[in-house]
């Protein structure tokens, strides 16, 4: 019997099998699927999520596909107008100058451009290559849960075969539609949608169109066709969000025909001789839904089966992934018998936050110029509410019973040890190596202890009755001093962090050695 079973071959059910491997954790992940879907949606890997990535042992696959992403032109940049070629650049100077983005200072790791297209046969690949028993063309069709398991009744879609699975947790993985949530009633929190999209995904060799002026996104508002270009590769492969009125037409009003001819008119040279192949497309909207309960039992939900939003701002399947970081650890820890099941209670409580958070992010980005930080009269109250993307994406802060002391706001200006937040970016040298101070955290919990060697002894002593590896943090190691200053502690100081690389407890705040071994056990809520 499986210890999780995952439904949802996405980026984000496909991270899960991941994870839960790095914590030496059995998964059978389905996907009624036969292929991951050749329709582009996320484009982007923020920060954070190549910071997991590098955690399990995937950074260096996933940097290795992006490289083959762009054949022309870097990822970034905008530009607006009535057509690709009447359009003008955005002056974005701005936007990293206001400190809205994770510095390179900040992380080991940095924003990656992989197209979800790319990554997820990656990921899926490094899965199976590393025992995961992935099924892809399986279909979740019923399941039940009892105190002790969840009994499922798996189909494959093409020879319509019955399997019955039993497995300790079912994590839902399985789409803005969930038909497991939507199984169990779990409610949702909702907003109304205000713009209705077809995603058309299409090859048109536009290189000398866009040559000396690529960009990441291009508004369109014309009187014939308005929308958004999304580039995939900057040559021939893009992705139209095509807007259209709901009260008036429907998809089905959008033969291959008319979106073809929107699609010139859009692009701004009218060519017949230049082919356009249509090759995906799909309906949706800006509404969001946050699920209203991430656990139900022995089944929790996460990726947009837990939240639904907008892509403006990339944080969909970037907020997913940190979700199944989070709950990886957790569920290892409970199969392990080293945590009480009360630990999954927090991961309702860390991740819905941020669920609800990233929903409402997204919404203030609806406006094209707001979602660059660009002020006009219409846009100006979104944009005074709007949080920088590394507030969002990285410097936020949980409060749960998995973190000790008080809550203290969602989000902090810097990264300096504080409870509940990711552990701080610092270089080390060991061994000749040079390593990031979140290398050495998980896949159990760490203690990173000052530079003065008489405390440190005595944090490894106390150390010795818990699953916690000890990482001393030198002198020599970077600048003299330089951990001790970054996290605001003196050299006999301590931080514990967790499985996942966010700071537990610090000894300034009530952790000292001989407490160290009851704060675990609080902490797993044992």
């Amino acid at each position: 019997m499986p210890s999780v079973l995952i439904v949802g071959g996405g980026l984000v059910g496909l991270t899960a099998a991941l994870c839960l491997e790095y914590h030496g954790i059995d998964y059978v992940l389905v996907e009624r699927n036969t292929e991951p879907t050749v329709l582009p949606r996320s484009r982007g890997m923020h920060t954070r999520a190549v910071e997991i990535f590098r955690q399990i042992g995937v950074e260096d696959a996933v940097q290795e596909a992006s490289a083959s992403a762009l054949k022309m032109g870097r990822f970034g940049g905008a530009r607006t107008g009535r057509s690709i070629v009447d359009s003008e650049a955005l002056d974005l100077r701005h936007v990293y100058a206001t400190g809205a983005m994770v510095g390179a200072d900040e992380s080991p790791s940095a924003f990656c451009f992989c197209p979800q297209v790319l990554l997820e046969p990656v990921l899926r690949d490094l899965a199976e290559q590393r025992g995961g028993d992935i099924r892809f063309g399986t279909e979740l069709t019923a399941f039940t849960q009892d105190d002790g398991q969840v009994t499922a009744t798996l189909t494959d879609v093409t020879t319509g075969r019955v399997t019955p699975l039993r497995a300790d947790y079912l994590l839902a993985a399985d789409g803005a539609g969930s038909p497991i949530r939507t199984a169990l009633g779990i409610t949702s929190t909702t907003r109304p949608a205000t713009h209705h999209y077809l995603n058309l995904y299409f090859r048109a060799d536009l290189t000398d169109v866009v040559r000396d002026r690529t960009f990441s996104q291009c508004e369109i508002a014309g009187p014939e066709v308005s929308g958004l270009f999304l580039a995939k590769n900057n040559t021939d492969e893009w992705s139209f969000h095509l807007a259209y009125d709901p009260e008036r037409e429907t998809p089905r009003d959008y033969p291959d025909e008319r979106c073809t001819a929107l699609l010139r008119t859009a692009i701004g040279i009218d060519d017949p001789a230049r082919p356009i192949e249509l090759l995906a497309r799909g309906a949706w909207d800006t509404g969001t839904a946050v699920a209203d309960a991430y656990r139900y039992g022995r089944v929790f939900l996460a990726g947009d089966a837990a939240h639904r939003h907008a892509p403006w701002g990339g944080f969909g399947a970037n907020t997913g992934i940190a979700d199944v970081h989070n709950l990886a650890w957790k569920l290892a820890a409970v199969l392990r018998a080293e945590a009480s099941d009360a630990l999954l209670d927090t991961y309702e409580a860390e991740r819905r936050p941020r669920g609800l958070l990233v929903a409402e992010q997204a919404w203030l980005r609806t406006d094209f110029l707001a979602r660059y930080g660009i002020r006009t009269p219409d846009n100006a109250e979104a944009l005074a509410r709007q949080l920088g993307t590394g507030e969002i994406m990285t410097r936020y802060r949980y409060a749960s019973a998995a973190v000790q002391g008080p809550p203290a706001g969602e989000t902090v200006g810097v990264l300096a040890g504080q409870t509940g937040t990711r552990v701080p970016h610092l270089w080390l040298e060991r061994d000749g190596d040079r390593l990031s101070t979140l290398d050495l955290c998980g896949p159990g919990f760490s203690l990173l202890t000052g530079e003065d060697a008489q405390a440190g002894a005595a944090w490894a002593d106390a150390a010795k009755c818990i699953p916690v590896a000890v990482h001393p943090m030198e002198c020599g190691e970077g600048e003299e001093g330089a951990w001790s200053s970054l996290v605001g502690l003196g050299p006999r100081g301590a931080l514990l962090v967790r499985p996942d690389g966010f700071v537990a407890a610090r000894s300034d705040e009530g952790l000292t050695p001989g407490e160290l071994g009851s704060t675990w056990r609080a902490l797993n809520s044992r």
